[in-house]
Formats: structure tokens, sequence, C-alpha cells
């Protein structure tokens, strides 16, 4: 699949988590971390085996309460929550005081800049959309940590908007948190793009007020043939699809 009149685009909306951003360490490292400063028995193989719980657990709980994104003290609450979902193997069923003090200093940790890092491709992309002139934001189901994390990572300075569902008290897909979005940056549904990673958040929710959704896959499990939206699996494709040269390309031509 291709767009149509690539040209006509001029703003562009981001997901941050798992579109700009990935955890690092890893959940189950942090997990491990936390507990070893805390002298709990358990090593990184048996927190491992703990993740098909946690996350069904999480799609569980998301699939009950979509607004949980809508509030920063429900975000903290349901984080402390998934992470109790994997401690509670490695911690006495007696002691729930320590079991929910261990998963408040795992949500703590993820609320640092430290334990977030970029993908590879994101700089050299952001630069080129920008040089090219295009207004670029972020709609993003996350906590009011949220900015520190892209400031210290240097990304917020590429962005004209930056909307988070914990401060507009609004969740995707809600149509509320993209027409925020456009109000921002004064854009026009019909010549927006909106890339995340999830299907339902980012694709029906962009697509529900007009705006052109973009699925990043970037683990390549689809094609333009099995399903119902453009995919592309690097944030550079996106270059592509807008028929934009990437700068490092034109200034090896000059």
């Amino acid at each position: 699949m291709k767009l149509e009149q690539p040209q006509a685009f001029r703003t562009i909306f981001f997901d941050a988590g798992l579109t700009l951003l990935y955890p690092h360490p890893s959940i189950p490292e942090i997990c491990l971390q936390v507990c070893q400063q805390s002298h709990v028995q358990v090593n990184l193989a048996q927190i491992r085996a703990q993740m098909e719980t946690a996350e069904d657990y999480y799609f569980r709980q998301i699939r009950a309460n979509r607004h949980t994104w809508a509030d920063e003290r429900a975000i903290n609450e349901f984080w402390i929550s998934y992470y109790m979902q994997i401690l509670r193997p490695f911690v006495s069923t007696q002691n729930e005081t320590q079991l929910h003090w261990l998963a408040t200093e795992i949500n703590e940790e993820f609320d640092k800049h430290t334990s977030w890092h970029i993908f590879p491709d994101v700089h050299s992309t952001l630069t080129t959309l920008r040089a090219h002139g295009y207004s670029l934001g972020i709609i993003s189901d996350w906590g009011i940590s949220l900015a520190p994390i892209l400031r210290h990572h240097h990304l917020i300075t590429y962005f004209d908007c930056l909307v988070i569902s914990a401060a507009t008290r609004s969740a995707k897909p809600s149509p509320q948190l993209y027409e925020t979005a456009l109000q921002r940056t004064n854009a026009i549904p019909d010549y927006t793009l909106h890339i995340g990673d999830s299907y339902i958040n980012d694709i029906l929710g962009a697509r529900a007020i007009g705006i052109t959704p973009i699925l990043l896959d970037r683990a390549q499990r689809y094609t333009a043939h099995n399903i119902d939206c453009l995919v592309i699996h690097s944030l550079t494709d996106v270059l592509d699809l807008l028929e934009v040269e990437p700068l490092e390309r034109e200034h090896q031509n000059t």
C-alpha cells in the first residue's frame, strides 16, 4: 500500500512507547534488580517465566477499563498491580505489604529516563522530517513522566505538541486525544499521519477522526496483505511513503 498524494501531508503524529522508546533494561531485568536490592531470592529465568501471566493480566485489565490511561493515579495503580503479578510467586503470601512495596519500586524505576532507550532509527527520521518542514507531535497513553524522559533523550525539541493521556484525561482510542493534537498543531485530518504500534489504539483511534494511520510493526508480523492499513517495519520507512529523501543521502549527492 502507498499514500495517495504523499506531498499533501504536512503533519505527523507519533505514539511514544514501542514507537520511539523501548524499556531498557527490560521489565524482567528491572524486576530482578529491585528484588536483589531487597534480598528477595529469585533469578531472571524465573521472572521471565512469569511474563506470560503478567501479559494476560495486562490485556484483561485494559479490555475491562479503557480509561485507565486517562488518570495518573489509575496508571500507577495498574502498573503496581501488573508488577505484583510478576513477583507474587517469589514473595510470601503472608507479606502483601512487601509485595506492594517491591512493585511500587519497580514502577518508580520506569518513571526514570534511565529505564528507557530510543530506537536507533528515531533521531535520523525526525531530523529529516523537520528539515523538510513537517509539523510533528506525540500522542501517547502515558503518565506525566513522559515529558522529562523525552527531554533527557533530546527528543522534545522535535515536536510542536505533546499530548499525554494522563494530562488530557482522555485515553486512546478516544478521538479527544487526536482532536487535541490537531488543535495544538493547527492541522487538518486529511493532511495528517499518525504512526504507532497498536492497531486498536493507534490505527482505529486516528482513523476515527480522519487521520491517516500507519502501523509500525518492528517485529514484522504484518504486511499489506494481512492488515487493512499502511504498515512500516522501521521508522525510516515513512520517508519512503512520503517520498522524502533522507538527509544523509542528500548530503552524499552534493
